[in-house]
């Protein structure tokens, strides 16, 4: 029997998960205990998921470049405090120690690599070690953030290790902050308040600690971790509310995961509607500062809809993680296509295409990477904000960023409330876990080209035969989608909902969803349009000419800057903007790196013509580093019309994403 779930419907049902994996450890995961609301989708034990193929490609150069150089990269890191006990506080005893360790733990046990499992563990060591009998823990007492961050690799440590050392210790500290926050609250006696911005990465913690115990103690700190953090519900909904900088970028994609979490503890509609009134295209925050990358402009603080605006790398991987914590909680398959947007075209844009380089920023219109002045604020000429480099702007994103494609990867797949399992994301891993009644352990292997091309091909791998339910995301894009069991399709499947099949599964049993992917045109500043086509985004091919202008660890890794080496002014022929004319090129097969320009498996060609109208085509007056804007459109001065090639947004290393238009009868 087949059915759809319509997003935000509730199920009261309990689920106990116990996974058992060839190299790794049993964890246990619970459904929310009473008086939790109730919620349709629960996370996976770390580990339970790997990516295959080109994805997992980009864990492996991640291995191989930053990640796994970055403690001989970076002094904050690899002779942190948090590590070395040598007191040399500011940096050294903040956040960047423990935002490198959670996407090293993360890496590691998503890529399943025992060299990354060794430096993980001397993170998670050292940090138990520094326990003191307080409870407190690490360099500096009431470090209320950093703190924050180590409790997350602590839980993702954990559920793939079962190291009974992690829970004694968190238990210890969230008692200690149930003492200590009524007279020391979040934030208090700290430059930067991050504490009161970003209390919902506190809470989930102490929610999943809750499920685990069932002690009311808990249900008190999450009410205080509540009352002391900022009202991010109210501010998705008005821009009111007692809050500190809620318009800071990271901050704003960050206290996204806190209106879901607060839900569970308190039932209210505000909170259950939060995420939906920050992210919906209507609502005011999209409005004002959205971009197409499903992004919102913002360095540091919000700025505008400006195609030359940027967005930070912290702001995108913390984006991802609130994604998936919404998803779960809100059961809403929309979500999925919002967290596929970020991370299919947001990430590895952001990203150098050999895992050696960062940017602190990305801008939808970037058709060069300088060291020049872009007008934002502290993150202009000398910091190489938006070039490629093992230091890009703020040293935060260098130490954030490592989470990002781990968090993404292990969160494609969720259990539901009734021992089953969903896709929340797709593209080429395996999940491994318990399902049905008897908790029996099965494999799915997910063989795709997506997001670059429409079909999934889901095979089932187990020694015996199990029933349970399967849940397939069906993204709202799609206007014609279809699902096969074992070669029958299935009636009842719809846009922007879960696909759920219930049945007895065996061995070998295959499940095939192809999502048809259209050409849309979705408004920018000024009239402008960008192209997308099924979850991803595209942007104009457009020849590069790199300079390595400085080198670290002995040559090893180079920060780089790119200049454009053809022509970049081109407007888009749209007669009556309506959906243009589109030729699809398509590679014989994926390569290893697909996010690289030279190897974009998708081209759309499309009819254009260049204009210099506006001034386009050239970079502004005072903040050199940044194009001009697209001017408005229609133009009505063009050249001749000819063909133009569009690559996938994430394989670009410069870019043109927002184009003017032009209709064919102007002249």
């Amino acid at each position: 029997m087949a059915r759809f779930r319509q997003p935000g419907r509730t199920m009261v049902c309990r689920l106990i998960l116990v996974v058992t994996f060839a190299m790794c450890a049993v964890v246990d995961a619970q459904s929310n205990r009473p008086p939790l609301q109730a919620q349709l989708y629960y996370r996976l034990p770390m580990g339970s998921v790997h990516a295959k193929s080109w994805l997992k490609h980009q864990l492996e150069i991640q291995r191989d470049g930053l990640t796994g150089n970055a403690e001989e990269l970076y002094d904050d890191i690899g002779q942190s405090d948090w590590i070395t006990d040598r007191a040399r506080g500011g940096q050294y005893a903040w956040e960047r120690g423990p935002y490198y360790a959670r996407g090293l733990v993360a890496l590691a046990y998503v890529l399943d690599d025992e060299g990354l499992k060794a430096k993980a563990k001397k993170w998670v060591d050292r940090v138990i070690q520094s326990q003191r009998d307080t409870g407190d823990f690490g360099p500096l007492e009431r470090n209320w953030w950093p703190n924050m961050v180590v409790l997350y690799y602590m839980r993702d440590y954990f559920e793939a290790t079962s190291d009974v050392r992690i829970s004694a210790f968190i238990e210890k500290y969230l008692k200690y902050e149930l003492a200590e926050l009524p007279t020391h609250p979040l934030g208090d006696g700290t430059k930067w308040q991050w504490p009161k911005a970003r209390g919902g990465d506190n809470l989930e913690i102490v929610l999943w600690m809750y499920n685990r115990t069932g002690e009311q103690w808990l249900l008190d700190l999450a009410h205080l971790l509540i009352d002391q953090t900022n009202q991010w519900s109210q501010y998705y909904a008005d821009g009111t509310g007692d809050n500190w900088y809620p318009n800071h970028a990271v901050n704003t994609m960050q206290g996204l995961k806190t209106p879901p979490l607060t839900y569970l503890v308190t039932g209210r509609d505000i909170d259950r509607q939060g995420f939906a009134n920050a992210t919906r295209p209507d609502g005011w925050l999209m409005q004002k500062y959205g971009r197409i990358d499903g992004m919102l402009n913002g360095t540091e603080p919000l700025s505008n809809r400006s195609a030359t605006e940027g967005s930070e790398l912290c702001a995108i991987v913390e984006r991802i993680m609130s994604d998936a914590v919404a998803l779960r909680i809100l059961g809403d398959a929309q979500i999925g296509d919002q967290n596929e947007r970020v991370a299919y075209n947001a990430l590895p844009a952001s990203l150098m295409y050999n895992g050696q380089g960062i940017r602190y920023y990305i801008l939808a219109n970037q058709p060069k990477c300088t060291n020049e002045f872009l007008g934002f604020r502290d993150n202009g000429a000398g910091k190489f904000a938006i070039c490629p480099s093992p230091n890009s702007g703020y040293p935060c994103c260098r130490s954030n960023y490592h989470i990002g494609w781990p968090a993404f990867v292990h969160d494609m797949w969720m259990a539901t409330a009734d021992s089953g399992l969903a896709v929340a994301a797709y593209g080429p891993n395996t999940v491994t876990a318990p399902v049905g009644a008897d908790k029996r352990v099965v494999t799915i292997d997910q063989t795709t080209d997506y997001p670059f091309r429409e079909t999934s091909t889901f095979t089932i791998v187990t020694k015996q035969a199990a029933a349970f339910p399967l849940e397939l995301r069906i993204p709202s894009w799609c206007k014609n989608p279809m699902v096969r069991v074992n070669g029958e399709p299935q009636k009842g499947v719809e846009p922007g909902r879960f696909f759920r099949i219930e049945r007895p599964w065996r061995d070998g049993d295959t499940v095939q969803a192809q999502f048809p992917m259209a050409i849309d045109m979705e408004p920018g500043e000024n009239g402008s349009v960008a192209v997308t086509r099924g979850p991803l985004v595209y942007s104009l091919l457009i020849d590069e000419e790199w300079k390595a202008v400085r080198d670290y660890l002995h040559d090893r890794f180079h920060a780089y800057e790119i200049r454009p080496a053809s022509d970049w002014n081109y407007a888009l022929l749209n007669d009556d903007n309506k959906q243009p004319a589109v030729v699809v090129e398509q590679a014989d097969t994926i390569p290893e790196q697909p996010f690289h320009v030279a190897d974009a498996p998708v081209r759309l060609k499309l009819k254009g013509a260049k204009t210099t109208e506006g001034g386009w085509g050239s970079f502004q007056e005072r903040w050199v580093g940044r194009a001009v804007s697209p001017p408005q459109s229609p133009v009505t001065s063009f050249g001749k019309i000819e063909d133009v090639t569009l690559v996938p947004y994430g394989s670009t290393e410069i870019r043109v994403t927002y184009f003017p238009w032009f209709k064919s009868d102007t002249k």
